[in-house]
């Protein structure tokens, strides 16, 4: 750490300048949550039939989404699609059926529990797993420290180039430019989210959330 200089005003006349330095720092965190795409695919030659397939299944696996304390307002729907599908028979495209396809966009507050959730969706009938997010519900708290951290380290150059360039550092910036970087919000798809593998073992590991300031200070 660097001793704040003694900054004199008085003598500012005939060798100002100044000094523009990056900082950058990442703050790991453990998840606190998780949210998980978890699809009911159905299909049939008739319409109404795959529709209501799908729609009988969609039921069982939300069901069993709350037997697991999932509150029905963390699951959401996230795409509902049909797709006529086709085979082809000697060089032609025949019409064969259709495909309905309902993910789900689940928050589970409990990450502990996310295998057994995943284990039961597909004991009801979920046949596709699409995704699944680890994030930190507090990010603008973890990005707060991250930004200080790294304006530190921004103020730490400037005084490490002043002092081996003979200038004397006025430490309070000229001007602070804070870099867009990850939004501040929990679902994020960058630094405040960590995909895990499609597997009923995850490990969440942590997140890293990451600040990176330029600042321009001036010397005398």
């Amino acid at each position: 750490m660097y001793p704040y200089p003694h900054f004199d005003r008085a003598h500012q006349e005939g060798r100002s300048g100044s000094i523009t330095v990056s900082g950058e720092h990442t703050v790991y965190v453990n998840p606190d949550q998780a949210i998980l795409s978890i699809g009911i695919v159905t299909k049939n030659e008739n319409l109404e039939v795959a529709q209501k397939e799908n729609n009988r299944i969609s039921n069982r696996v939300i069901q069993s989404l709350m037997n697991n304390n999932v509150e029905k307002k963390d699951i959401q729907t996230s795409t509902y699609q049909i797709f006529p599908q086709y085979n082809y028979e000697d060089g032609k495209q025949v019409f064969s059926g259709y495909e309905v396809r309902h993910v789900l966009r689940v928050t589970v507050e409990n990450i502990d529990s996310i295998g057994s959730i995943i284990d039961d969706a597909v004991k009801s009938g979920a046949n596709r797993v699409e995704n699944i997010q680890f994030i930190n519900s507090s990010p603008e708290k973890t990005y707060r420290k991250a930004l200080t951290a790294a304006y530190q380290k921004a103020l730490e150059k400037a005084l490490t180039l002043s002092n081996k360039s003979g200038q004397q550092l006025d430490p309070h910036p000229k001007s602070i430019i804070e870099h867009a970087g990850t939004p501040l919000v929990p679902l994020a798809p960058t630094a405040f989210v960590k995909a895990a593998e499609e597997s009923t073992n995850l490990q969440p590991g942590q997140i890293g959330v990451t600040a990176t300031v330029t600042a321009e200070f001036r010397t005398y």
